[in-house]
């Protein structure tokens, strides 16, 4: 087919990528064409696609293949497929040392390497020996050993280079054409839906816009009056060298990727690019630097690139001087100050990614805070949605949905986002951590009381307090206790009053009990349809007399079958019924 091209700017569009010039819109235009799309259009801020705005122009374009997250690990790998199918991908193998003495980095490699073979990867636990014959430059007294990703790899020669590919491949195919130093300038919008983007050259007419402007995302979102819950967060990188048998290498790697957890850092060799340096990147965990996005481009503070902020030294001597017990020879090398800096990234109150349509403005989608090793599956499953109305996975963690209107307030967003840049890579994040900040945003009628009865508030839901467990029924259900088995690793224990927990569900399953319903999503259905509705969606019968006096526990599903849902559902009269649901997902708008 031709490639599409037009003097003239376009004046509708079937869908309106906003910041096509990174790894997230340029892959969505990829997808978009690869679902059927025939008329989409990419604009960019930059005077020039790829972008060299964004973060995907200073990207390390590293990709680990292990997280305890099974849709990220999901993403991750999906993306790494991608880049091994088009030639992008350099597979050299990732370490993640863990240092002599820090028995609870080693328990978390020892889950790690649990997750990855639950989610299929092939990481396994290594020696320190064995680390070192990997990667020579380690100093071995140093470390007990490590977790060895053969997987891991280098995104080649940039990703940029990606950016190019994926827009070049969809021009081809006659579906897109991108417009650089065109940002977007505001949105139409007529009852409650998208019709068109206003840009510096006319107006674009459209029912479907895709914003994948990453640290821009809130500035974008705002003008539309959908709130993007990121920050831009500073990430120090600092180059050493040059390494000598990096400069003469013929590949992008010399050495395996190295990644310091225990010290929030990493080290890897920029190889034959960049006059074979050796890199260093570091995630603050203790007083990270978020950034405005009204700041983003900021002369005084900016250097070559928006995304691209002065780097202060001092900030992080204490990290930088233990990487040395690790890595000595960066002190060998020497710090190349003109090549180092403070590169952009997004961060989010819950640090997952935020894709689908967002609740405030329909058609208005978002493809946010998404990193190169995510990219092209992230965008995949965006391009889905759009153009389907469903995805091949799971994608219920990052649902833009998932967020409340009070936890996309401005303060909380900046507040949640600090509290989780702290923990990128150090210290390990249990699966129940209870956050620190902007709690007590919701409380149920009953919340004193349960403080009194003991309860446990460790974990909040959708800014709710709920009690896991009351202390006061202990010695009240001791005989119930005495049934529940023990969790011998001090994990399982963790932030969760199992026990008790346990206990209490015992004795309602013999019994009765009251409990809490303040925090849950309560909707009232009501109407003719309602129960050819909820037949419809429900795998139990619901409708008739069969849910006359009872509360009946079942799905929703989709047409294939997929669980949308878990809740329960009672008759309140005829053509009337309540559906009790999760508090996190009350404000998810399925249906």
């Amino acid at each position: 087919m031709m490639n599409m091209k037009s003097t003239k700017f376009p004046t509708n569009a079937e869908v309106v990528i906003v910041g096509v010039g990174g790894i997230v819109g340029s892959m969505l235009a990829y997808w978009l064409t690869e679902l059927g799309q025939k008329n989409i259009v990419g604009l960019e801020k930059s005077t020039v696609i790829p972008s060299d705005i964004a973060s995907t122009a200073h990207a390390s374009d590293f990709v680990y293949s292990t997280t305890h997250d099974k849709l990220g690990c999901w993403t991750t790998n999906f993306s790494r497929k991608f880049y091994e199918d088009n030639d992008f991908f350099l597979k050299k193998g990732g370490l993640e040392i863990c240092r002599k003495d820090d028995d609870a980095r080693w328990e978390e490699l020892k889950r790690k390497v649990a997750s990855g073979k639950a989610f299929g990867t092939n990481v396994r636990l290594i020696s320190a020996t064995e680390a070192k014959e990997k990667f020579p430059l380690l100093e071995e007294e140093s470390i007990r050993g490590a977790m060895w990703d053969p997987d891991a790899g280098l995104v080649t020669p940039r990703s940029q280079d990606v950016v190019r590919f994926a827009i070049e491949s969809a021009k081809e195919k006659g579906t897109l054409n991108t417009y650089a130093d065109t940002p977007a300038v505001g949105f139409e919008i007529e009852n409650g839906r998208v019709i068109g983007v206003k840009t510096n050259k006319g107006i674009i007419k459209t029912d479907k816009v895709v914003i994948a402007s990453g640290i821009w995302g809130p500035l974008m979102g705002g003008m539309a009056g959908v709130p993007v819950p990121l920050m831009p967060l500073e990430h120090p990188l600092l180059f050493f060298g040059p390494l000598p048998e990096a400069q003469d290498a013929e590949d992008f790697l010399v050495y395996p990727l190295l990644r310091d957890q225990g010290n929030s850092a990493y080290v890897r060799d920029t190889g034959r690019l960049h006059g074979g340096m050796l890199e260093w990147g570091f995630y603050e965990d203790k007083k990270p630097r978020l950034v405005d996005p009204e700041d983003i481009g900021n002369p005084e503070k900016t250097m070559g690139s928006d995304s691209m902020r002065y780097l202060n030294l001092e900030e992080i001597a204490e990290p930088l001087e233990k990487a040395l017990e690790t890595t000595p020879i960066l002190n060998e090398l020497g710090w190349d100050e003109r090549s180092s800096f403070n590169g952009l990234l997004s961060v989010t109150p819950d640090s997952g990614s935020l894709i689908g349509e967002s609740p405030e403005v329909r058609g208005f989608w978002l493809c946010e805070a998404v990193w190169v090793k995510d990219g092209p599956g992230c965008a995949r499953l965006c391009a889905e949605q759009i153009v389907n109305g469903k995805t091949q996975v799971d994608m219920h963690s990052f649902d833009i949905a998932r967020f409340y209107p009070a936890q996309k307030e401005k303060e909380f967003v900046k507040t949640r986002a600090f509290e989780n840049a702290q923990t990128i890579y150090t210290p390990a994040v249990h699966p129940r951590e209870p956050y620190i900040s902007q709690r007590e945003l919701f409380v149920s009628p009953f919340y004193s009381r349960e403080k009194e009865l003991g309860g446990y508030f460790d974990n909040e839901v959708a800014g709710w307090e709920r009690a896991l467990a009351y202390e006061n029924n202990r010695q009240r259900l001791d005989n119930y206790l005495q049934q529940v088995p023990v969790r011998e690793n001090e994990w399982d224990r963790r932030h969760v009053p199992y026990e008790i927990a346990n206990a209490e569900h015992l004795a309602m399953s013999e019994s009765a009990g009251m409990i809490n319903l303040s925090h849950f999503a309560i909707m009232d259905i009501e109407g003719s349809d309602a129960e050819r509705m909820l037949e419809y969606l429900s795998v139990a019968k619901v409708g008739g007399k069969s849910s006359e006096g009872r509360i009946i526990y079942t799905n929703f599903l989709d047409e294939d079958g997929g669980v949308h849902a878990d809740l329960t559902i009672s008759r309140l009269g005829t053509d009337r019924y309540r559906v009790v649901t999760g508090g996190a997902d009350g404000n998810r708008d399925w249906v």
